[in-house]
């Protein structure tokens, strides 16, 4: 599972696979949407919204399920890389620590390769939202979407925020999550546009409103065709 890599890696997708699958099981009746919109193979950035901390592992489960042996990736905060234990774990899932505030020239072109090639899951609003409600998006993951030209599959999640709400030391049962997958945007327009600033703006602007839209239960308008999309994955 997981494919290329060392052992510890793949022990530990699969463990941390397996953990996730019993826990949802347990305690939520977790609902997947829009499961065939997961392209196989690399440069597939998945850009999704951020309530709860299990949306890093829901979201890896998902695509793992119908791909068990691609490579994702995934973005996290330098800080929790080196907390003892779950960093150590973030690493063995193949999560990569991005510097807020302190991008410079060699990390973005690590980004860009890493979304080039594999798989990756990355919430554009930063940090996880406090009240629910989706925040604006960063400007570097339109750079980055510029950079690697990857296919762009926008994702809503919802309900993770309540199984472990402030306050509570016992995953609350039976409750509701929707992990809601679009399909491809087309940013053509956006990705022909010669300033980069502006162009990345549109960027994140367009992904942000597909991201509200699976949150609304509505399907993110402008979409590339299946045939399109796969060669755009290539």
């Amino acid at each position: 599972m997981g494919g290329p890599g060392p052992w510890a890696e793949w022990i530990t997708i699969y463990v941390v696979f397996n953990l996730v699958k019993l826990f949802l099981r347990l305690f939520t009746h977790t609902r997947i949407v829009g499961e065939e919109n997961i392209p196989p193979g690399g440069g597939v950035l998945f850009l999704s919204n951020h309530i709860s901390a299990l949306d890093v592992f829901c979201i890896p489960w998902v695509i793992y399920t119908k791909y068990p042996q691609d490579m994702i990736r995934q973005v996290a905060k330098e800080e929790l890389l080196r907390i003892p234990v779950i960093g150590w774990i973030l690493a063995k899932i193949r999560a990569f620590p991005i510097r807020r505030g302190k991008a410079d020239l060699s990390a973005i072109r690590e980004i860009e390769d890493f979304i080039r090639n594999d798989k990756v899951v990355l919430y554009p609003e930063g940090t996880r939202s406090r009240d629910g409600k989706l925040g604006k998006g960063n400007r570097m993951v339109g750079r980055f979407i510029r950079g690697a030209r990857p296919t762009v599959i926008p994702v809503a999640i919802k309900g993770t925020d309540q199984v472990l709400p402030v306050g509570r030391t016992f995953p609350r049962r039976g409750v509701k999550i929707e992990i809601v997958f679009g399909p491809p945007l087309d940013l053509s327009a956006e990705l022909g546009m010669e300033n980069v600033k502006e162009s990345s703006i549109k960027i994140v602007d367009k992904v942000m409103a597909a991201i509200s839209s699976l949150l609304e239960g509505r399907e993110p308008a402008r979409t590339v065709p299946p045939r399109a999309a796969e060669e755009a994955g290539r």
